[in-house]
This record gives structure tokens, C-alpha cells and sequence, in this order.
């Protein structure tokens, strides 16, 4: 089963939880959580997601950047999934943990590859090293 996951910033327009459905719809997503960000940085629905998803299921996601704000937080979800086997596919990319050939590009594509650009992930993981310090 593909399980689609959307979420929007809380100043992005609710046209784009539909726009990601519809791109979700197109790849065979059965079921759907949906959700705005929070100020808080929770994911209430991704949670509800990855407890539904079983072994052999599939989460798909429009942009990494849905799930995670570095490169080091998809990649976290990712081992998280695929410790219960479950697969991680990211639109418009060639990431999908769920094949032999989609891991074999996240092993051997640079980790910028997943959406997060170099810049932002290093001062977002700076930036969480530095309050985790405190």
C-alpha cells in the first residue's frame, strides 16, 4: 500500500495540500494524512502515518523538506522506516527506499540530492547542535 503524506507551512495556501494530493493520487496513494505545520515543529500525522504503514508499504512525499529540515533528519526517517520495512519514496526524485535500485542511488547520490540544500542543512544541524548544547 502507498501511503501519501502532505504537509504545508503555516503561511502556504491550503491549494497546496491539495496540489500534493493530487501528485500523491497520481503515484497510487491509498490513504492520506494531511497537516499544517505547527509552530512547534510536531507531526502529529506522520506519526499516525508510520504507526499505519506495515512491513512492504511504501510513505510517499512531494519534497523532503515535507518530513525534515536537514539532510540528517530524512535520512534518520529513513532508517527509521526501513526498521520497520517500510519504504520511503520522494517525488520528482530517484529515492525510493522500497526498491533495490532507489537505495542503491541514496547510497551512492550526495546527500544534497534529497532536497535540502548544503547550506541550509548545515545551519539547521548548527543551529540544533548549538541549542542541544545548552
Amino acid at each position: 500500500m502507498i501511503v501519501g503524506y502532505c504537509r504545508i507551512g503555516p503561511l502556504e495556501p491550503v491549494a497546496r495540500l491539495d496540489a500534493q494530493k493530487r501528485d500523491l493520487a497520481a503515484i497510487g496513494a491509498q490513504q492520506y494524512f494531511c497537516e499544517k505545520a505547527s509552530v512547534f515543529g510536531t507531526m502529529p500525522e506522520l506519526e499516525r502515518a508510520i504507526d499505519l504503514a506495515r512491513k512492504g508499504d511504501v510513505i510517499a512525499i512531494t519534497k523532503p523538506y515535507r518530513v525534515a529540515h536537514s539532510t540528517r533528519g530524512v535520512l534518520a526517517l529513513i532508517e527509521r522506516l526501513g526498521s520497520k520495512g517500510v519504504g520511503l519514496r520522494i517525488l520528482h526524485t530517484p529515492i525510493d527506499t522500497s526498491t533495490t535500485t532507489g537505495r542503491m542511488i541514496l547510497g551512492s547520490a550526495p546527500l544534497w540530492s534529497l532536497g535540502a540544500s548544503p547550506l541550509r542543512s548545515v545551519l539547521w544541524d548548527l543551529a540544533l547542535g548549538w541549542r542541544r548544547g545548552r
